[in-house]
């Protein structure tokens, strides 16, 4: 009896003073699924609870067991433990994630890697939603959060294409007979077709080069959008398939860009110098070989691989 009066007294007194140990603001974060025990002891972890026991009693007591919600919150000293379930059963703001969008994405793995972290569920609704922004989301680290809406993280995107994107983007493609939009299509052609940095510039040349002629622009790549795969080689019955994106088939731009190009594709484009170069191709170890006839190149071709 005694012994019971003394809990009682504790937990009575819990409630009011010595319950809590910070002094000054605390921002902490609470996941998603903890139970009240797990909410408590990470909330004595955090330097909140001079205990967690008292915090689990009065939870079922006030019946704030089932309303505690987790996200990230910016709490400061109260004076009971009502006011602390109060605060933590209104819930936070969402926890953020770090996740970074490398050059030459395509939509499908953007929301592949969204959906792998959770910030979208349905990973072909979400596919759907951002598939016409094709080429303008912007590669980048962003913070994202759980369930968070589709239109806000497009524009996300949005914003920083057109934040690092310079504002005379459009002027600086016409100088090469381009749109705005071509040049994004054909950026997102670089992207995928040049892997060091420093053959952005004439790789774009050669596009640019063999569009000026009319010539097909033959960019393995596109056709690899028009598959929807990713694979190392292609087959002979891939380079005929029948898609305005087999720039092997049809000559020009294709319809639209094949992935999201980084910075320095998007200014190879518009900073691509004049050349004679009409063909190229890539090293084992992708380092661009670049050739003025046919013949060169082909000769190019039996170096590296033994033919054609």
């Amino acid at each position: 009896m005694v012994l019971a009066m003394a809990v009682l007294t504790i937990l009575t007194f819990s409630f009011f003073e010595p319950f809590f140990i910070f002094k000054t603001a605390k921002t902490i974060g609470l996941d998603k699924g903890l139970s009240p025990k797990e909410i408590a002891f990470t909330l004595k972890d955090e330097g909140v609870l001079l205990e967690p026991y008292s915090f689990i009693f009065w939870s079922k007591v006030l019946n704030y067991d089932s309303k505690l919600k987790s996200g990230i919150y910016d709490l400061t000293p109260v004076s009971n433990m009502s006011e602390l379930f109060l605060a933590l059963s209104k819930g936070g703001r969402p926890k953020e994630i770090s996740i970074t969008i490398p050059e030459g994405f395509t939509s499908i793995d953007i929301a592949e890697r969204l959906n792998k972290n959770g910030i979208v569920k349905d990973k072909d609704l979400f596919l759907k939603f951002i598939k016409p922004y094709e080429g303008y989301l912007f590669p980048d680290t962003y913070n994202f959060y759980e369930d968070m809406q589709y239109d806000a993280i497009l524009k996300k995107f949005l914003d920083r294409f057109n934040e690092v994107v310079p504002k005379n983007y459009e002027e600086l493609a016409k100088k090469k007979g381009l749109t705005k939009e071509q040049a994004i299509v054909l950026a997102s052609i670089v992207e995928k077709e040049a892997k060091f940095d420093e053959d952005r510039l004439l790789v774009a040349s050669v596009f640019l080069n063999r569009l000026s002629i009319g010539m097909p622009l033959q960019a393995d790549s596109t056709i690899l959008y028009a598959l929807g795969t990713h694979k190392e080689w292609l087959t002979k019955e891939d380079y005929q398939i029948d898609s305005p994106y087999n720039t092997y088939r049809y000559a020009g731009l294709p319809p639209t860009p094949i992935c999201n190009p980084g910075l320095k594709s998007i200014m190879a484009v518009v900073e691509a110098p004049k050349t004679d170069y009409y063909y190229f191709m890539t090293t084992p170890d992708g380092k661009a070989i670049f050739s003025k006839t046919l013949a060169e190149h082909e000769a190019n071709l039996r170096k590296y691989y033994g033919g054609t």
